[in-house]
């Protein structure tokens, strides 16, 4: 155990033990300290009911049932403590009611450590199982088979074969889950770096999850470009992009689509044309399921729909496509194209070649100072006002001239401007 865990602790630790009463460190702060790992979530439990904890400590919070355990926060130091009841008589009693054995271990006020289900053991064989093999714990939170692929995901653990069985045979209930709290631990599992192991080895769970992704396994694509199935495609694009949400995200879902949209030629190989709107329509429908933010949401939509799409080197097309997609949100698709090509046939990875060249190209066109938008042009709405045009007419002309401009069909010059607009819109 790390020597330091109570330092911050102490006037809570001894506050209570002055008045006769017994306080553990639970959950993840002990855990995390055994693996090496800092974590200053601290969560502390108690003989001593949460009302005499606020009579201790009156800014102390105490919270609705939590997992069938009364739970309340304290604001101390600069640090938030969580601070629940014993779910039992006893400490050990407190932890037989806990999840997974690597979370059932206690420390007390001395730094003695209470594990009375052999976490440690599992700890240092890096293996998550169930503290009771009957699966009570997943019947009372189903969100537990999430939780214990996240901890797979996040410190490179087993799930014991037991405990897999039994998330397996309930995976169903996570459909009585609230999709919020589905979403925060997917998201947590696809930014880790082992998210495409543990989405191959709990297939059937993330299934339930997005069902679309069913059709995706063993899906043969029948397609010099590709060596993969459409699942397995999507688990190596998913290794070859960083551990960012929307990348990983886009990534899962970027051909999700594929099997709707499946044709053969005459000779047998196999199309998916418009496959990614089909795609970017499930991921849309699962970003409405799991109530996913706005801006996450829109920009996931944004990788997964260009993501196949072919990028002109030419200058007006390159300044066209900057202006759509904008600049500042482009490294993130080039780096999904490249993680594409990465879980392709390596026979065609000379397409990395030039796709670094429309990189190298996009950034040149970009450092020259290209014609974005409306504001770039050297003429505004005042100047079209004071020509006497009005109300909507003037934004038509704006936007004809930005294409004009943009497309280098128009100098940007107010006077070369000016004169375009008079002799078009007379």
């Amino acid at each position: 155990m790390n020597s330091n865990i109570f330092k911050n602790n102490e006037n809570i630790i001894k506050s209570i033990s002055r008045a006769g009463f017994d306080l553990y460190l639970v959950g993840g702060a002990v855990r995390d300290s055994i693996i090496g790992i800092d974590n200053n979530d601290y969560d502390f439990c108690t003989n001593m009911s949460l009302d005499k904890v606020k009579e201790l400590f009156p800014g102390f919070k105490i919270m609705r049932e939590n997992n069938h355990r009364n739970t309340g926060v304290l604001h101390e130091n600069g640090e938030e403590y969580e601070i629940s009841s014993f779910h039992g008589e006893t400490i050990e009693e407190d932890l037989s009611n806990r999840d997974f054995t690597i979370n059932a271990i206690a420390c007390d006020k001395d730094g003695n450590i209470i594990d009375p289900f052999n976490g440690v053991d599992d700890i240092n064989n890096k293996i998550i199982r169930l503290v009771k093999d009957n699966g009570e714990a997943i019947d009372k939170d189903p969100l537990r088979i999430l939780r214990a692929i996240r901890f797979s995901a996040t410190y490179g653990f087993d799930i014991d074969e037991n405990t897999k069985r039994i998330m397996e045979e309930k995976k169903e209930l996570l459909n009585d889950v609230a999709p919020e709290r589905i979403y925060n631990e997917l998201k947590k599992i696809l930014v880790s770096d082992n998210a495409s192991k543990v989405i191959r080895d709990n297939k059937d769970i993330f299934c339930t999850i997005i069902p679309e992704l069913k059709s995706t396994i063993n899906f043969k694509q029948n397609n010099p470009y590709h060596v993969f199935d459409v699942f397995e495609h999507t688990m190596k694009v998913i290794d070859n992009t960083p551990c960012d949400l929307e990348l990983r995200l886009a990534a899962l879902f970027h051909d999700i689509g594929k099997p709707l949209v499946y044709t053969e030629d005459g000779e047998g190989v196999g199309h998916f044309y418009e496959h990614y709107r089909y795609s970017d329509h499930i991921f849309r429908d699962f970003s409405k399921k799991y109530r996913l933010d706005k801006k996450t949401t829109d920009n996931t939509s944004k990788l997964i729909f260009n993501h196949d799409r072919q990028l002109s080197n030419k200058r007006f097309k390159i300044v066209k496509f900057l202006q759509e997609y904008g600049y500042d949100d482009l490294h993130k698709l080039f780096l999904l194209k490249k993680a594409d090509i990465l879980a392709q046939n390596p026979k065609y990875y000379d397409r990395l070649n030039s796709l670094q060249h429309t990189i190298d190209k996009y950034k040149k066109v970009y450092s020259e100072g290209p014609v974005l938008s409306n504001r770039d042009v050297d003429i505004n709405g005042h100047v079209l006002l004071d020509m006497g045009y009005k109300g909507k007419e003037i934004g038509v002309i704006l936007n004809d001239v930005l294409d004009m401009v943009s497309s280098e069909q128009l100098n940007n010059n107010k006077d070369n401007i000016v004169n375009y607009v008079s002799k078009k819109y007379k």
